[in-house]
């Protein structure tokens, strides 16, 4: 189809206005294509960032609950590490069985004029008091006091006489 041009002709552009308006028209409509697509790159990076910080945000959540998890395991963990220590220390220490033992072989026999009146078991040593009302009762304490190899050393601590109550002696005894 012809271009009809009904303005007249000497109103009409000349040749190089016309060049240098189609000029501007071209460089109008890439500068227009060049915005839209700088504004959609823009936007594009706009919603990757935003929906990066939600995803950032979440893990950041997520592992504010671990670590408070973890905090209190480790906790627990630590308490059971002081408990299994000190478990330890009592399973270590001696109970005081043999001292025990060594008091009972030496009270199992005792005549009748001696009595215990005072007993001190610790971790290696012995320590005890006596009463005997006549002093055939005191020797026979003394012999099996002696007599005794459970113990590798007997102390005569303190002895002495109560004309109420009889002879009074004290021993300390260790273990082997």
């Amino acid at each position: 189809m012809a271009a009809i041009n009904l303005l007249p002709t000497d109103i009409s552009p000349k040749g190089p206005v016309v060049k240098i308006s189609n000029l501007i028209k071209n460089l109008a409509v890439i500068s227009f294509v060049l915005f839209l697509l700088t504004a959609l790159g823009l936007l594009a990076v706009f919603v990757l960032n935003s929906v990066q910080i939600r995803s950032l945000n979440e893990s950041s959540e997520e592992l504010k609950t671990s670590i408070k998890s973890l905090e209190t395991t480790e906790q627990g963990l630590v308490l059971v590490r002081d408990r299994l220590s000190k478990a330890k220390l009592v399973l270590a220490d001696e109970s005081g069985g043999e001292e025990a033992a060594g008091l009972g072989t030496i009270t199992a026999a005792l005549p009748g004029s001696v009595a215990l009146t005072e007993a001190v078991i610790s971790k290696n040593v012995l320590e005890t008091t006596f009463v005997a009302t006549d002093s055939q009762g005191l020797t026979v304490l003394m012999a099996r006091i002696i007599s005794q190899e459970a113990f590798s050393k007997v102390e005569l601590v303190s002895f002495s006489f109560n004309p109420n109550t009889g002879y009074i002696p004290s021993f300390s005894m260790k273990v082997k």
